[in-house]
């Protein structure tokens, strides 16, 4: 891209090409596509990271109610997305070795799992229909092709957004020392910011803007790795959560309950080992945008 482009330019490229992405993978779930919801969500996230994180290149106050929205929508997806999750989860834990009581268990769990992501999709289509979602994408589009631009939008693309990532970088850097302790929630929280900083980074050193160079798309990297880690940590301890309450629920015999409590334990140890890799993934993001202070 060229280099006299102004951060509003880039930012409206980016924008709009987001909006005709959401719209593409909205109409994927409809017709209930193949990881569809995954990737719709995916989409909400990077529209309101791209929002969150460069909220300074609009008119005061303009984007937090799209935001709110969004954050809506994604949620909407996300009780579909959940279930879907588990119950591949679920399905990944049997081995060739596992006693055929322990599989009716898992497989029973896994479908329960299925059905809960079939009505929840069902949910989705029925929120489609509805006038206040179609007003939605109508604001998403609008807001995208003619964004309320501060003045502050004219100023040259690069050395803005550096200074954008620069701060985002340095609230990924304070939420990794809020969780120093290895709290669940903590964890997400940092994870959530991690996300952010990795879409915002993609967004602005990948087409159809790519203003920063190399550095910023390993910046994407590193924060995707750490996005990564942390959502492969919390989905181990959740699904580990997740048998454990089933043992609570269902009168099981006792081969499937000890092998539901041994895949609940396996789960929870293989979600604390995949921490180890979260030191690298974080000192790769200091050292590529130093925070400051």
């Amino acid at each position: 891209m060229e280099d006299d482009t102004s951060a509003g330019e880039a930012v409206v490229r980016v924008l709009v090409f987001l909006d005709a992405e959401l719209r593409d993978q909205l109409a994927a779930v409809r017709r209930n596509d193949p990881d569809a919801v995954h990737q719709a969500r995916i989409r909400v996230r990077r529209i309101r990271s791209v929002l969150a994180v460069y909220r300074r290149l609009f008119a005061r106050g303009q984007t937090e109610e799209l935001r709110r929205d969004l954050r809506t929508l994604g949620a909407a997806l996300g009780t579909a997305r959940d279930p879907e999750v588990r119950a591949k989860a679920m399905e990944d834990l049997l081995l060739a070795r596992t006693s055929p009581p322990v599989i009716d268990a898992v497989e029973a769990l896994a479908a329960q799992s299925q059905r809960e992501f079939h009505r929840a999709h069902g949910a989705l289509l029925q929120l489609f229909e509805t006038a206040e979602h179609a007003a939605l994408l109508d604001r998403i589009t609008r807001f995208a092709v003619e964004p309320p631009l501060h003045r502050r939008a004219a100023l040259p693309a690069r050395r803005w957004f550096r200074k954008a990532l620069r701060r985002e970088v340095a609230r990924v850097d304070a939420r990794a020392r809020a969780a120093a302790d290895l709290r669940l929630e903590a964890l997400h929280d940092l994870r959530k910011k991690a996300r952010r900083l990795r879409y915002a980074a993609d967004a602005v050193s990948s087409e159809p803007a790519p203003v920063l160079g190399l550095r910023t798309q390993r910046l994407a990297y590193a924060a995707e790795t750490a996005q990564d880690v942390l959502g492969d940590h919390r989905d181990g301890i959740l699904l580990a959560h997740h048998l454990r309450h089933a043992l609570d629920r269902h009168t099981l015999g006792r081969s499937a309950a000890t092998g539901i409590g041994i895949f609940a334990s396996r789960s929870e140890k293989q979600a604390t080992r995949e921490l180890d890799r979260l030191d690298v993934a974080l000192d790769g993001i200091r050292e590529l945008y130093p925070p400051k202070g």
